[in-house]
């Protein structure tokens, strides 16, 4: 890996200079078909994908989510935000067709009255894995009906750099908890976490740590890997037996 790094400012200043998407083109055959951001105000970044990149990210999210435990037929429920959000429930559509998972859709839940109706599509379906963001999980499992959920089988975390540790599950809730890394920046499906809590890389992502960061390049021969700004330390043998992982510190 090369010493050149690109950061977040990098992303920011390139926009700026060179509207809409930066350094990033699109051939003619391959436009972009669907835009995200990430960030806000002057931090804004904007993202956008052709069908081909889309095509990438199914297929590294259908390996991921695999890897996480969600499985074909299974019932799987997000309350992540949709249209320009990235990572959101749009593209967890994506991913839960390509395995062939039944995708729940919830919505961002931010009062009780809207927690309650999920939860009442939530059993009705009988939700088997649950995908959330950290910060916005309080008003769900506060307004949690009592009552056995005998299919329920795990949560799922998006985790992006510098974002929220996964929070509390109710005690009353069974199942294992898992963890999705994305950075949007480079790919929203970059890591997992194992039996044993530690990241793993997907396929066609680099992970390396050096003095401690987190840095995330897109393959072999990438000489400027993103730089995250998150804190990490690499496992060199974890004891879920998958070889090398990486834990954010």
């Amino acid at each position: 890996m090369g010493t050149a790094l690109v950061r977040r400012p990098d992303l920011v200043a390139e926009q700026q200079a060179n509207p809409p998407f930066g350094r990033r083109t699109f051939a003619p055959d391959d436009p972009p078909v669907r835009a995200g951001t990430t960030g806000t105000g002057a931090d804004l970044v904007l993202l956008a994908w052709a069908e081909s990149d889309l095509a990438g990210e199914r297929r590294a999210g259908a390996r991921l989510f695999g890897r996480l435990g969600i499985r074909p037929e299974m019932r799987v429920a997000n309350a992540l935000p949709g249209a320009l959000a990235t990572p959101g429930a749009l593209l967890v559509g994506d991913v839960n067709e390509e395995i062939g998972a039944l995708d729940v859709p919830l919505g961002v839940i931010e009062t009780a009255a809207a927690a309650r109706a999920a939860w009442e599509l939530i059993d009705r379906v009988q939700v088997n894995v649950l995908v959330l963001d950290p910060s916005r999980c309080a008003a769900l499992f506060g307004s949690m009906p009592a009552g056995a959920r005998p299919w329920w089988q795990g949560v799922v975390w998006l985790r992006t750099p510098g974002g929220s540790a996964p929070g509390p599950v109710p005690a009353d809730l069974p199942g294992w908890q898992r963890q999705w890394l994305a950075v949007p920046e480079v790919s929203c499906f970059v890591a997992g976490t194992c039996a044993s809590d530690a990241f793993h890389a997907a396929e066609s992502v680099r992970l390396a740590a050096p003095a401690g960061e987190l840095l995330v390049g897109t393959g072999p021969g990438d000489e400027a890997p993103y730089a995250t700004g998150t804190a990490a330390r690499m496992i060199e043998a974890c004891a879920c037996g998958a070889g090398l992982g990486v834990e954010l510190t």
